[in-house]
């Protein structure tokens, strides 16, 4: 949303036409001597409508919508001995705490609704995010509400504390407690809600503040601070500074800031004070330091006019006489920046512009807030709405049919079965390279690097990543195959090639077999377990206590089916150790010719097979380089006949045998090692699972219904957050409701927000010539400096009205010249 600019203009002294949007901060609202007739206005249409629209704002409110929604509102911020609490009363017509040092410890909201009955007030305590609770009673008399709003605020400082305890408590007895209980914070953000209704008032709605401190630890004043900041960041609010008259403030607010300035304390000012007077004449006619708003001028009771406690109408008059007689002041009336009912007027009026164009964002809001929030409570687990034994069948039923599920690969998400998938490609590489790295030489040069035959022809097999892996076995030579068959003879014959010899070279690889099978099982496992905890908490996490009590049978169980499931993979991997068998015959048969043949060729041709490095520049070796070239010369190479008998024909006898039965038993056993662990690990465990579980809820016991009950006690976080959903949606629900139900749409027929003025002479607080320019050596600046410490603050208002509108306004608060 775009936030609300209120523009200053100068009136058109030459036509009574209206501008209904901009607001006139230098003509004149509200003639003294009409005082009465100006604040009595609560029967007319005007009045009639601000009341409805501040209502509204009040309800909305009081629904804890001032925390995320930005409701417009003024905020009343100054100093300690600003006179802030005085302009306070003022404002509300009632007596607010007073002492010595800070008064207001925690934000006032108050509100003033023109009642045509009787007076009436009543307290609430505002904490964030939630619905005001109501304090006091409904209080009939003024002099009833400040021992309310101490207690109001003793309740706000003691949160540790239920807010009943206070309320019988008189003046002595809450000053005892601020000062014994060491857990009395000493500000505090929650608020002390006020809502007054006044024959005699005029609708405002607006917070005081806590002074800004400067006698307290950086850790309060950084408390303070950022509680005003908080208020006067919102893009509609209008802030209001109080400013005593005493402390002449040069430093400037800047005037794109919604803000405006009110000088307390007049009367501080002595007649000699000629210099002092000037200056604020200066910055009130608007030569220096101007505000969005502007200034006015305030004069307030003192201790021995309060303690009479003269009427409002009373306090109004000397309020009047004081400013008819007194320099610079009395210059100022024909402005009418004088005198609290032009300050309420005006600023009323603001206020309830800026609310009328908010109410379209207003509804924007909250839309978008019940919608965030009822996804939120779409998003939660569905509340028990079954008997407790119904509700734990169903949800172990549904837990254990969504993990079979997963392991069957029937589910929308296939994310277990890739693990698993991924876990067995891993498998079957690491098997593969237990391959014997034969080398059909007598001697193994740098130069010389043999690819391994069956990877070149084994053209069914073309995993890119498996051609021609290292093998984890170190190379061997005829040599060295010589010397296995020489240590496996006995009394064999010449020419026979004991079966001793190849069981040895054979078993070379398949003892190094068990390693990577159980790390493939361990890694399965992993992901089931995984998996199966993601399943506990979405099935049974919503209930701490079911999911404590059931999670460990679960994981009992599948530790008992691990444990079933490791036996079978290790009897799996026992069959594949003596005696080595095979009906394979025809693959096994294939595999050893080709090998046998690329034996014989490398024996015959060495050269063929020998590396690049030998003759051109070294290079490094890389098996994606040298595998095609040499696996083109063995495919395209032919035999030449008709050739000598070799040498070594034995030891190539037994390479090709034994190479051949391991490709025949890696092929099985990169099979049977996946299917051993998807049957007798994954299917096994959940395919029982459910009717075990069942079986171990013991339901023949005689205190069953009670323990399920205790089991679906729902956790306290999820059912505080569910808590927390449910006002949250019915108080966006109420304020929808609210807004949707209040019914203005302003019209081309609707009264401007001024009444038309007569052409008139220029007020003598307009300035007329050239400001002058300042002097050396100014009057001291205002001690806490207000204005130049929000002038630090960033301010990012862009206002700009939503739509074109006339307001209403009532004809009755015209300017009577």
């Amino acid at each position: 949303m775009k936030g609300f600019r209120f523009r200053r203009r100068h009136a058109d002294t030459s036509s009574t036409a209206n501008t209904s949007i901009n607001i006139d901060l230098t003509d004149a609202d509200v003639d003294m001597d009409s005082v009465t007739t100006t604040l009595n206005i609560a029967g007319t249409e005007y009045a009639q409508k601000r009341r409805e629209i501040f209502k509204l704002v009040k309800d909305l409110r009081a629904l804890g919508g001032g925390v995320d929604i930005d409701i417009p509102r003024i905020a009343v911020i100054g100093g300690q001995s600003a006179g802030k609490s005085s302009l306070v009363e003022a404002l509300t017509g009632i007596s607010v705490p007073r002492d010595s040092g800070t008064c207001t410890r925690c934000p006032m909201e108050c509100t003033v609704l023109t009642n045509e009955d009787v007076w009436s007030c009543e307290i609430s305590l505002g904490r964030a995010g939630k619905q005001h609770e109501q304090f006091s009673p409904k209080l009939m008399a003024k002099k009833e509400v400040e021992i309310w709003l101490r207690r109001a605020q003793a309740a706000i400082l003691n949160p540790h504390l239920p807010p009943n305890h206070f309320k019988g408590m008189g003046y002595e007895n809450l000053r005892s407690h601020a000062t014994t209980d060491q857990q009395t914070l000493k500000f505090s953000k929650d608020a002390v809600v006020i809502n007054i209704e006044d024959p005699e008032g005029t609708d405002l709605s607006f917070v005081d503040l806590p002074g800004l401190v400067q006698n307290e630890d950086d850790a309060v004043i950084s408390l303070v601070k950022s509680l005003v900041e908080g208020y006067i960041s919102e893009q509609s609010t209008l802030i209001l500074v109080t400013i005593p008259a005493s402390g002449m403030s040069s430093p400037v607010l800047s005037a794109q800031t919604e803000s405006s300035g009110v000088i307390t304390k007049p009367d501080s000012l002595t007649s000699g004070a000629t210099g002092a007077r000037q200056k604020w004449l200066d910055v009130i006619q608007g030569r220096f330091h101007k505000l969005e708003h502007g200034y006015y001028v305030v004069r307030l009771p003192d201790d021995e006019e309060r303690a009479k406690n003269l009427s409002r109408q009373d306090l109004e008059r000397l309020a009047t006489t004081f400013f008819q007689t007194t320099e610079p002041w009395k210059e100022l009336l024909s402005c009418n920046r004088v005198g609290i009912p032009n300050l309420v007027s005006y600023i009323s009026k603001v206020l309830m512009k800026v609310i009328e164009e908010s109410l379209p964002y207003l509804k924007e809001q909250v839309r978008e807030k019940l919608s965030k929030c009822l996804v939120e409570i779409q998003g939660l687990p569905k509340a028990v709405s079954i008997d407790s034994s119904t509700e734990v069948f169903t949800r172990i039923s549904r837990f254990c049919k969504d993990l079979q599920g997963d392991v069957e690969a029937v589910n929308e998400s296939k994310k277990f079965v890739h693990l698993n998938k991924k876990t067995y490609k891993a498998f079957k590489l690491n098997i593969r390279s237990t391959y014997p790295d034969f080398r059909p030489v007598t001697k193994i040069k740098e130069e010389d690097i043999i690819i391994d035959p069956q990877f070149v022809k084994d053209t069914l097999d073309n995993d890119v990543e498996s051609r021609s892996p290292k093998s984890t076995l170190p190379p061997m030579t005829l040599l060295d195959v010589g010397r296995v068959i020489e240590d496996c003879s006995g009394w064999e014959l010449p020419h026979h090639i004991p079966y001793e010899a190849i069981k040895v070279l054979i078993k070379r690889s398949v003892d190094l077999w068990p390693q990577p099978s159980q790390r493939c099982f361990d890694g399965v496992l992993g992901d089931l377990s995984a998996i199966v905890n993601e399943k506990i908490t979405k099935h049974f996490g919503q209930f701490l206590a079911l999911e404590k009590y059931i999670a460990p049978m679960i994981r009992n169980e599948l530790g008992e089916s691990t444990q079933r499931a490791r036996q079978v993979l290790a009897d799996v991997l026992e069959g594949e150790t003596v005696p080595y068998f095979t009906q394979n015959n025809h693959y096994f048969e294939t595999v050893r010719s080709n090998c046998l043949e690329h034996y014989r060729d490398v024996y015959r041709n060495p050269h063929r097979y020998r590396s690049q490095k030998a003759r051109e520049e070294p290079v490094a070796y890389s098996p994606s380089v040298f595998s095609r070239t040499y696996e083109a010369r063995i495919l395209e190479s032919k035999p030449e006949a008709p050739l000598e008998p070799l040498p070594y024909e034995s030891e190539r006898v037994v390479m090709a045998t034994v190479r051949a039965y391991f490709q025949v038993a890696y092929k099985r056993v990169i099979d049977n090692v996946p299917l051993t662990i998807q049957r007798h690990l994954n299917q096994r465990f959940v395919n029982g699972l459910e009717t075990k579980l069942v079986e171990k809820l013991d339901l023949g016991a005689a205190n069953t219904s009670r323990r399920l009950a205790e089991l679906l006690e729902e956790d306290p976080t999820l059912k505080a957050k569910r808590k927390r959903l449910a006002d949250e949606k019915r108080q966006l629900e109420e304020m929808q409701t609210k807004l949707n139900n209040f019914q203005w749409t302003p019209s081309s027929r609707s009264l401007p927000l001024f009444p038309p003025k007569r052409p008139q002479r220029r007020p003598k607080c307009q300035a007329t010539t050239t400001p002058p320019t300042p002097t050396t050596g100014a009057a001291p600046l205002h001690e806490l400096n207000v204005i130049s410490w929000l002038s630090a603050l960033t301010f990012t208002h862009s206002f700009a009205p939503t739509s074109t509108f006339t307001p209403l306004v009532d004809p009755q608060e015209g300017i009577r010249r």
